[in-house]
């Protein structure tokens, strides 16, 4: 009972971060309540007893995703973000179909018969390391390439070329 009054409260915290991540107009406050949500998210699989998607979830998502949100946030013109309008002519479709989404599961909860399946709950992460290490250490090394090929392309688009000046400045002015 008690455990059930946790998770409600904990999806309600969720389902209010996620309205407030997209809703808000400033871009700071958005990426703290993403990082809310984030974090809801991992206590929720804490709660199902995945220690290892938890640590990913926090150590992944909450601590670099939004670390690299935050600079992006900081490096951007805020001024531009101010004059730029937050929302589109596609919100009425949207919010309809979202809410079309929403009626669908709640029919599609109504009519599932849910059995309650006893379940141990234990420590999943010393046989995800074996899984990953072991019989799918091919995909899992794939996926490090990929990664390491995106930080790649990332620091490549970055870069300034040579003989150009920074946005703001006077190239004929010295410094």
């Amino acid at each position: 009972m008690i455990e059930a009054g946790i998770f409600y409260l904990v999806a309600a915290l969720l389902t209010g971060c996620a309205v407030m991540v997209v809703t808000l107009r400033g871009l700071f406050a958005s990426a703290l309540y993403l990082a809310a949500a984030l974090s809801l998210v991992g206590a929720l699989f804490a709660m199902l007893g995945a220690d290892f998607l938890f640590a990913v979830q926090i150590l992944l998502y909450v601590g670099g995703v939004l670390v690299i949100i935050a600079f992006a946030v900081m490096l951007t013109n805020s001024e531009q973000l101010k004059s730029e309008p937050q929302t589109n002519r596609q919100w009425g479709p949207a919010l309809l179909l979202c809410l079309g989404l929403i009626l669908m599961v709640l029919v599609g909860v109504r009519r599932h018969s849910f059995v309650s399946v006893p379940a141990e709950i234990g420590p999943t992460t010393k046989s995800m390391g074996f899984l990953l290490l072991g019989g799918q250490i091919l995909p899992f090394e794939a996926v490090s390439l990929v990664l390491l090929a995106s930080l790649l392309g990332a620091v490549m688009f970055s870069r300034k070329e040579r003989g150009q000046t920074p946005a703001g400045s006077d190239p004929g002015k010295e410094s």
